[in-house]
């Protein structure tokens, strides 16, 4: 998929252009294509790297990517993280305030390319899935941490912070090439099914990896109280009274102590039992398209060699 990488590096650099003078040297330190570009990858997945009107998976390549480094800024707010993809995120070089003003002008940009495509199926689930991001962040940020959360409450999480985006690049790719309606819902599945599995290996890297490593701050869901997979998995170790002190003070835990316990209880081994299902799940719902298929399920085996 070279040729649709590089198209896409081209497109994505130039829409710094598109801001205005006092805000472009900032939207360019945050959009230049320099992460592991996975969403736009699913695009070009679920469209088997198509090389018919290359421009508009391009565009909705971007849109996907875009919509994610806008949530990325966003997040960096809400968790107070000083590095992104090894460089200062724009909440410590700029402040919050500007912050999330540059966060949320990315997003109406993101909207703006949706239009251009003159697709209304294109704006309406580009919409939906960043209203659903947004939704997904209040609703945990509203939450009472001081309650033990089940894993089905963490799915619904995952979804709204990661699998969602997942889904749409896999429909977004899906809908740009000549294919009937079932493989757009089955590419959607797979999409939602890695978005998950992802965001275990994202919980997974807070604890096992180094900031070095991860090339972002590390710890900041235990300090915020967020109850990520590798804690529930953990709490579920406990007997239930154990389990509701612990998450009751989750923010006063010893990170050292709490990776410790990870540690004796095989933790990341349940957590990349559960990614690995996830993935099958993803599999076996684009089976079915042995045509259309291939690039998504190399996607999945790229998936299944994640480590910490």
């Amino acid at each position: 998929m070279q040729t649709h990488f590089r198209a896409f590096e081209k497109f994505l650099k130039a829409q710094a252009l598109t801001f205005e003078k006092e805000v472009r040297n900032a939207a360019k330190e945050s959009i230049s294509p320099r992460g592991k570009l996975i969403r736009p990858t699913l695009v070009f997945a679920a469209a088997n790297a198509c090389t018919k009107n290359i421009q508009s998976l391009v565009r909705r390549a971007a849109i996907v990517e875009l919509t994610h480094l806008s949530t990325l800024i966003h997040d960096d707010v809400i968790d107070n993280a000083d590095i992104r993809r090894s460089n200062e995120t724009a909440n410590k070089k700029y402040g919050s305030r500007t912050a999330i003003l540059l966060g949320d002008a990315i997003f109406a940009h993101t909207m703006a390319l949706s239009v251009e495509d003159n697709n209304l199926d294109v704006a309406r689930r580009t919409a939906l899935c960043v209203k659903t991001i947004c939704e997904g962040e209040i609703s945990q940020t509203l939450s009472d941490k001081t309650k033990r959360i089940s894993r089905k409450r963490y799915y619904d999480i995952a979804y709204g912070k990661t699998a969602a985006l997942f889904e749409l690049a896999c429909a977004l790719g899906a809908t740009a090439i000549e294919a009937p309606k079932d493989w757009v819902n089955a590419a959607a599945e797979a999409g939602k099914q890695l978005g998950i599995a992802y965001q275990i290996y994202d919980d997974l890297c807070d604890w096992f990896m180094s900031e070095k490593d991860a090339g972002k701050t590390l710890g900041t869901d235990l300090i915020s109280g967020k109850q990520t997979f590798p804690l529930i998995a953990l709490m579920e170790t406990m007997t239930a009274k154990a389990a509701d002190k612990f998450a009751k003070n989750l923010p006063a835990q010893d990170p050292k102590q709490v990776l410790e316990m990870m540690l004796s209880n095989d933790i990341e081994k349940i957590c990349n039992a559960e990614i690995k299902r996830r993935i099958t799940i993803a599999e076996k719902s684009i089976s079915a398209f042995p045509k259309l298929a291939p690039k998504l399920l190399d996607f999945c085996s790229a998936m299944r060699t994640l480590s910490v």
